[in-house]
């Protein structure tokens, strides 16, 4: 009776946390469904970027409560059961860190004909194999050139201190598998920061070791051109001036003029249109553009001062200009510059992206979003914020510093 009785408990036991875990798939799907169906025109056809709009936006959502509990759509889809890529379907991807590109960069672009026909032959043996580049390219050069050493082509300023004409093939070889170890492993991790930006569940990403190959697994993934675009993307370090908050506020005024009139982009749902209240606009203007203060939702009582008046200045627009403010304004969430919700990041784009708008944007202006997000220091109602720069563009649109 004793083993009776537990094994009814491990029974409980059991189904009670499937029955946890399925709630959270259940839900899941349902997001799911929701964003299909609101990203579908009447011919059916589903456009994928609609779609992935309405989960972004519901990301940082409470979307579930369980047992007093509050879930976003981010908790929902980590707790969700892993159907795996044959259960659901998906995408894999396989990448490759081109050995090529490293090795010219190493002997600084050398031209030696023998050298370069070692590269291309050694490319062409491996294509399709299983084969190590390395092995085949030092098999094919010392085939053409049985004097000279790897340090005559690997010997550079760039390699002062690790490669001189004294050293060995032995040496120089084990500097050029060190390098490209080190981009597969570089790859790997921004390839793995990439991918949690993406949002997946549950995603796979491994190192499929002596291939110099990276394999990733995406579960539930449906939109390939996203995924490409996000994988393939060249990291580039730039430096760029960006405008100060002051100088964007008659580019600014214009934006929430054609969101209001011509996109009908509104912060209040009455359609009475009345004239346009400019000192609200400005006295907005002027508390952002002179508070230089970085503190999010400040506790002392010069930071809740003036988030105070920004929070009265947006209501000032809301009630002098009825139905003349869009999210642009309405939707600011601290006291200096353009900082608003994640999730509202994505009906900030699309006032950006409307042609429209882009025709009152000057070429020299480009904005870009802030990657690291912001935790606000409000522990009872944390909020996670984006700030929206404007960077100065030049004529050939190239940044004044690169790295």
């Amino acid at each position: 009776m004793k083993n009776k009785g537990f094994i009814v408990f491990l029974t409980v036991i059991i189904s009670l946390l499937c029955v946890y875990y399925l709630s959270f798939t259940f839900v899941a799907q349902g997001i799911q469904q929701e964003a299909t169906d609101k990203a579908t025109d009447p011919s059916g056809t589903v456009n994928f970027t609609e779609k992935q709009r309405y989960l972004d936006s519901a990301w940082n959502t409470p979307i579930y409560s369980l047992l007093g509990q509050d879930y976003t759509y981010q908790d929902v889809k980590e707790t969700e059961l892993n159907l795996g890529l044959d259960l659901q379907g998906g995408m894999h991807v396989t990448l490759e860190v081109s050995p090529v590109d490293i090795l010219k960069g190493l002997s600084d672009d050398n031209q030696d004909p023998n050298y370069l026909e070692a590269i291309n032959t050694a490319e062409k043996i491996i294509r399709g194999t299983q084969l190590n580049f390395l092995d085949e390219f030092y098999a094919h050069y010392k085939q053409l050139e049985s004097e000279k050493t790897l340090a005559y082509i690997f010997s550079n300023t760039s390699n002062r201190g690790r490669i001189n004409l004294n050293s060995t093939d032995e040496e120089v070889l084990e500097i050029i598998g060190t390098e490209i170890d080190g981009a597969i492993d570089r790859s790997f991790n921004i390839l793995r920061t990439r991918i949690d930006r993406f949002g997946t569940s549950q995603p796979n990403i491994q190192k499929l070791e002596g291939s110099g190959r990276i394999q990733i697994e995406l579960p539930g993934v449906d939109n390939p051109e996203r995924v490409r675009k996000l994988l393939q993307g060249v990291a580039k370090l730039e430096f760029w001036e960006v405008y100060e908050i002051n100088e964007l506020t008659p580019i600014l005024q214009s934006i929430n003029d054609i969101a209001v009139k011509e996109i009908g982009f509104t912060s209040i749902s009455d359609t009475k249109e009345q004239p346009v209240d400019a000192s609200a606009l400005e006295n907005l203007s002027t508390l952002l553009s002179d508070n230089n203060d970085t503190t999010i939702y400040s506790t002392t009582d010069e930071g809740t001062s003036t988030s105070q008046e920004v929070d009265t200045a947006l209501a000032s627009l809301d009630t002098s200009q009825n139905n003349q403010v869009s999210p642009i304004f309405s939707l600011l969430q601290a006291q200096y510059g353009l900082v608003y919700k994640i999730k509202d990041t994505s009906r900030i784009n699309r006032i950006l992206q409307h042609s429209s708008v882009q025709s009152v944007i000057p070429s020299t202006v480009k904005f870009l979003w802030l990657v690291k997000k912001i935790d606000t220091q409000n522990d009872l109602d944390p909020v996670e914020l984006l700030e929206l720069y404007a960077i100065k563009k030049s004529r050939n649109g190239r940044a004044p510093l690169t790295g």
